[in-house]
């Protein structure tokens, strides 16, 4: 297989993206590792990797990343995969639209800028597998979530975002199809990264309705005993799925994801309200006086 051109967004030390370009590059392939500055990316340019500063909030810094990206590659990308992405655990009550908003802009409209900016390199990556009768072309891998099947409480926001860039990725998929351009979905599940590590601790405000369950949500029990993949085998997996001249259009990858795929193809919806309310302490914010 020639060396394909990779762009991974999110490679901050220990979590999927930085697993996803290290298993790219130990195999032989360009990676373009981005994030938000050149320390959190130092770890990959010490080992070889090209690393560009983006922030998929900022216009002025994608058009950035996109003018000299396209001058490292000479105008062209095999494979963008959008992993940037912020984590939110608060209960929805309690959740202000800032916030909210704030989530949305990254995981959501980060992905839908990001990748509206890079299709003319995309573009010109197909034209090039169609002249040389390669195959495969181009493709998005917009890194997703079995949350937006399973919908723990307490991330509603969080979830809301991922099955948002689900949605958007099965609509954009035929459009681009004609183009050239494949997208996929990888729907991730449990992975034992520094994501949950950098996302802060959240506090409940003192008259918040969940107070009775403050331990349990502050103390993130939310997370114990949650079963979870490698982040390293987990990007062997996904890589070795991505690289395939044929690719579904959604990838199952990490714990959890048999549980996840169940749901999603049963459609039981509503069938895990109890359990999720026994066992998260929502029954003691039942009849809570104020």
């Amino acid at each position: 297989m020639a060396p394909k051109t990779v762009l991974i967004t999110g490679c901050g030390p220990g979590g999927i993206g930085s697993a996803l370009a290290t298993e790219f590059h130990m195999r032989g392939h360009r990676v373009i590792a981005t994030g938000l500055s050149e320390a959190l990316l130092a770890h990959l340019r010490d080992r070889g990797m090209e690393t560009v500063i983006l922030d998929v909030t900022s216009a002025a810094s994608i058009e950035q990343a996109v003018s000299h990206v396209s001058k490292l590659t000479g105008g062209t990308l095999d494979i963008l995969i959008n992993n940037a992405g912020l984590l939110h655990i608060m209960p929805f009550a309690d959740t202000s639209v800032e916030g909210a908003r704030r989530l949305f802009d990254v995981n959501v409209l980060g992905v839908i800028a990001v990748t509206r900016a890079f299709l003319p390199l995309l573009l010109n990556a197909a034209t090039a597998a169609r002249e040389s009768g390669g195959g495969g072309g181009p493709l998005v891998a917009n890194i997703c979530s079995i949350n937006s099947e399973v919908r723990p409480p307490y991330f509603s926001i969080y979830n809301a975002t991922k099955a948002a860039v689900e949605v958007l990725s099965g609509t954009i998929r035929p459009e681009l199809a004609p183009l050239g351009i494949r997208v996929v979905v990888v729907k991730t599940g449990a992975i034992k990264s520094e994501f949950f590590n950098n996302t802060p601790l959240v506090k409940l405000p003192e008259d918040s309705l969940y107070r009775p369950a403050r331990e349990f949500i502050e103390g993130r029990k939310v997370l114990e005993n949650t079963p979870y993949m490698e982040t390293e085998v987990y990007a062997k997996k996904v890589v070795d799925t991505l690289l395939r001249p044929s690719v579904k259009p959604v990838i199952w990858q990490g714990a959890l994801t048999t549980f996840g795929w169940i749901l999603s193809w049963f459609g039981w919806e509503g069938m895990l309200d109890g359990l999720y309310i026994r066992f998260n302490e929502l029954n003691k914010c039942a009849i809570h006086s104020t």
